[in-house]
């Protein structure tokens, strides 16, 4: 009875375009609860010598998040399938989602690949992925600093096209567009091919962002830590462009091999924006994972340099080099296929840069438990 109603429930959001599927085999319920005493040192790289001690619980290792999903043979070799997913927060004093997370329907063909529509992971979001510690939750790794906007993680009104894998590769093209007709909506679009085959993985995509700034953060200022707690740690003092309307562009690419004994990653990401302010960012980041029997272990180190040409005196780095880095290790212990703890631990650093950006470093552990369902 009650899975019954879960699935009648589910039902109403998708649409009517499912409304007749077979609920009984068709609808899949899925999710994660992740929690973490987390500890967190911050010193703000955007006011001097200003810093602060953190402890918390929060998602350290991934977000927290509920969903429901299913497919549906339209024959003729053609399938539809649907995704509905939202944010969870049970730190928080109530569950209510925080936002929509991948939301979409789709309609795939062996021979002809698949196009979805609605909210979901952009490609770049998916290669990131490939990190051997994945994608942390409180965000220290260089190459998330790319990330200039909510929007380069997901693209909500979107279109992406799949090609049918060819030899290991595929195709992968996405538009998202603006929110609304004005002027300054963000509008996300990327080209992009990923390789699959036994032990190797590739992947590179080059992407843009339409009207929005130039900026990034500094590992820490997402997700938890000060943040949360309303203390003010603003990117604008680490931007590399100074125009809202100036377009960003990221180029994108991994590599990882299986060796059985271990895998290692490789990831390179760089983004920059033309115009008056022109500016760039280039990471690069290279990883390891050993596992052992229950056990696993990853590594990695990235290091990034920041060109900055914004205007002296505007609280900006003036023309020259900053340089950042970061160190994060995993320990993982998995129970069974669902359930896993987890030791994790980060320090970043950001140099003084053309003068007026701050050094800052940021020192995190956390230890934690996950559960898929």
């Amino acid at each position: 009875m009650k899975k019954s109603l879960v699935a009648l429930a589910t039902l109403s959001v998708v649409g009517s375009a499912f409304a007749d599927i077979d609920v009984s085999g068709g609808i899949k319920m899925y999710g994660v609860i992740d929690q973490a005493v987390t500890s967190q040192t911050l010193t703000d790289p955007s006011v001097a010598a200003r810093s602060t001690n953190y402890t918390s619980l929060f998602a350290a290792a991934a977000t927290s998040r509920l969903g429901f999903k299913g497919t549906r043979d339209l024959g003729q070799g053609i399938k539809g399938r649907f995704q509905a997913e939202i944010q969870v927060e049970p730190d928080n004093a109530t569950m209510l989602p925080a936002k929509n997370r991948g939301t979409f329907v789709g309609i795939s063909k062996e021979s002809a690949g698949e196009i979805i529509l609605g909210t979901q992971e952009t490609t770049a979001y998916e290669i990131f992925g490939m990190d051997v510690n994945g994608r942390v939750e409180y965000k220290p790794q260089v190459w998330r600093t790319t990330t200039s906007s909510d929007t380069q993680d997901r693209a909500n009104n979107s279109l992406k096209y799949v090609s049918p894998s060819i030899g290991g590769f595929t195709a992968h093209a996405m538009r998202g567009f603006a929110d609304t007709s004005s002027t300054t909506s963000t509008a996300y679009t990327s080209l992009g091919v990923k390789f699959s085959q036994d032990k190797m993985r590739a992947a590179l995509v080059v992407d843009r962002l339409t009207n929005t700034a130039g900026s990034f953060r500094f590992a820490g200022l997402v997700n938890a830590g000060p943040g949360k707690e309303g203390a003010t740690y603003t990117s604008t003092a680490l931007a590399y462009s100074g125009s809202t309307t100036t377009a960003v562009t990221r180029n994108i690419g991994s590599i990882s091999y299986d060796f059985g004994v271990a895998s290692v990653n490789y990831l390179y990401a760089k983004s920059y924006s033309g115009g008056t302010n022109a500016g760039s960012l280039t990471t690069n980041t290279f990883g390891i994972r050993v596992p052992y029997e229950n056990f696993a272990f990853a590594l990695s180190y990235g290091a990034g340099t920041i060109d900055s040409y914004t205007t002296a005196g505007s609280g900006l780095a003036t023309a020259g080099d900053s340089t950042i880095n970061d160190t994060t290790f995993g320990l993982y212990y998995n129970l069974d296929k669902s359930t896993s703890f987890y030791l994790l631990g980060s320090t970043s650093n950001l140099s003084t840069g053309g003068g007026y950006v701050q050094a800052g470093k940021n020192v995190t552990t956390a230890i934690g438990a996950r559960y898929n369902f």
